[in-house]
């Protein structure tokens, strides 16, 4: 889109800034001359200072650019990867890959420390709130990864409580889940602004539509409630409503304004750019401030501490795969007649699972309920989705059931659709607890197409029992289409970027 392209002519550079900084009697600008050299900002100086909004001791993120700077030993190779929605997945720049800010982060990291060997992962799902990624995290992350940057913002929505905020207790679990990997990751939370702050109050010239559109107050967004974990984690905190709020809706700066940067609720590659750039930033005054304070002793021992207790008491992370497709999904099997394990996609975008054709066909899985360790009363019922696929032919109907460990209410499913679309399905299973719960798949003689092929491709055990959260209902729900291209091979994620020396 045109007036959200890219805006070169507002870019600007560090020249010869950091010539005149000396350190040991080198100027900074050759110390540090990858880093500092060849990246052109968007955003003007001051405002990358306000979107800056939170940097603490930052000592797992010291530790990285360290090593980045000097790799050692058998430290040469390095992970980074964004977990978030549709805005760090790419929608609506004009080239995913290119353009969005991930790729433009990733392009400048490769450059300024080169003798790294540098891998970036884009590990977002569109439109999923971050209790699905508490669920589905090995599906977007490796368990190496060096740094994770997480933007929810947008998806998780809005709870205006100030103690026990729904939001902030979701994110609390996902950072913790992240924080524990075990490489010991790096974590930078990066907000964007919440539905309708990129706008104008009704009755302005550009929002004068009856009704008007929405519009959102400065302070109508969770972040300012999640700054808390970042510093009780110490995770650096990086705003775009604050780097862009000044330009945009206090001084109306040209280039600068909220339908320059934004197409809708999701910035174009202007705004990219703009997120491009906090995160250059905030890796640059790290790399600065290694040389004025060296890394040292406590660095490290507050980078190898364990995980304190949960801010909020009890919220602690699940400790177990509870998303589970491809190999993991295989890995629950118990027995398969008449199922066997079919990819009917390709190797760049596979599409597998057990397929059956046959009526009285069986696959047997086993699975953990288990929800004790998370504080769940045993007489709870945890939420289990199937993952299916529905056609507009060859396709047949199928009963559910708990067999063995468990118990459950029998669930039918009829897999053929009027439209002429082939997508994968949630079906909801409320099975009791149990470390080794065994559900049933049976086809049934029942056809609406004439035949009777049934596709099992995955399965999400909730995270705690009683369904406390609604996540899995807002991304696509019971009997629903599931929207999550990326995660079930309708979808090809952005390629992976890796140079090596």
């Amino acid at each position: 889109m045109n007036r959200t392209r890219n805006r070169p002519e507002l870019g600007w550079d560090w020249g010869h800034t950091w010539s005149t900084v000396d350190v040991n009697r080198q100027p900074v600008s050759t110390l540090l001359s990858s880093v500092f050299g060849g990246y052109r900002f968007t955003l003007p100086k001051l405002q990358l200072q306000r979107g800056t909004a939170y940097i603490g001791a930052a000592s797992r993120l010291r530790r990285l650019v360290k090593e980045l700077l000097l790799p050692h030993g058998q430290k040469t190779n390095f992970k980074v990867a964004v977990i978030g929605g549709s805005i760090s997945w790419g929608q609506f720049t004009s080239k995913r890959g290119e353009t969005d800010w991930f790729s433009t982060f990733t392009r400048w990291m490769i450059s300024a420390f080169p003798r790294a060997n540098i891998t970036g992962r884009n590990g977002c799902t569109p439109g999923v709130p971050t209790p699905y990624m508490i669920m589905c995290l090995e599906l977007s992350l490796d368990p190496d990864v060096d740094l994770v940057i997480m933007e929810y913002t947008l998806n998780d929505g809005l709870d205006s409580v100030l103690f026990g905020n729904r939001v902030v207790q979701d994110m609390e679990r996902l950072v913790r889940r992240v924080l524990a990997l075990p490489s010991r990751p790096a974590v930078v939370l990066l907000q964007v602004p919440s539905f309708g702050m990129a706008s104008y109050r009704g009755g302005h010239p550009k929002n004068n539509e009856t009704p008007p559109d929405a519009y959102a107050h400065f302070y109508e967004t969770s972040e300012d409630a999640q700054v808390a974990i970042s510093q009780y984690y110490d995770v650096p905190y990086l705003s775009l409503r604050t780097a862009l709020y000044r330009l945009a809706a206090h001084k109306s700066v040209p280039g600068f304004l909220w339908e320059d940067v934004f197409v809708d609720h999701h910035p174009g590659d202007h705004g990219h750019k703009v997120m491009a750039d906090l995160m250059v930033h905030l890796l640059q005054r790290t790399a600065v401030g290694l040389l004025i304070e060296p890394y040292g002793a406590p660095d490290a021992e507050a980078a190898a501490e364990a995980l304190p207790e949960p801010m909020y008491d009890g919220n602690t992370a699940p400790n177990t795969t509870m998303c589970l497709v491809g190999d993991a999904f295989r890995s629950q099997l118990v027995s398969a007649h008449g199922f066997a394990w079919v990819n009917e996609g390709t190797a760049a975008k596979p599409k597998p699972g057990y397929v059956a054709t046959q009526p009285g066909s069986r696959l047997r899985l086993r699975v953990d309920t288990d929800r004790s360790s998370l504080g769940s009363p045993p007489g709870e019922r945890v939420a289990l989705y199937l993952h299916h696929l529905r056609s507009y032919q060859h396709m047949g109907t199928a009963a559910l059931r708990c067999v063995s460990g468990c118990t459950c209410s029998e669930v039918r499913v009829d897999a053929h659709i009027k439209d002429r679309v082939s997508q994968v399905y949630l079906v909801k299973m409320e099975v009791s607890q149990s470390a080794a719960c065994e559900v049933e798949v049976e086809v049934l003689p029942d056809s609406r197409s004439g035949e009777h092929k049934f596709k099992v491709s995955g399965l999400v055990v909730a995270e705690r029992a009683g369904d406390q959260s609604d996540a899995m209902e807002r991304i696509s729900g019971d009997n629903k289409a599931f929207g999550l291209r990326q995660h079930n091979g309708d979808d090809e994620q952005v390629g992976d970027v890796c140079v090596c020396v």
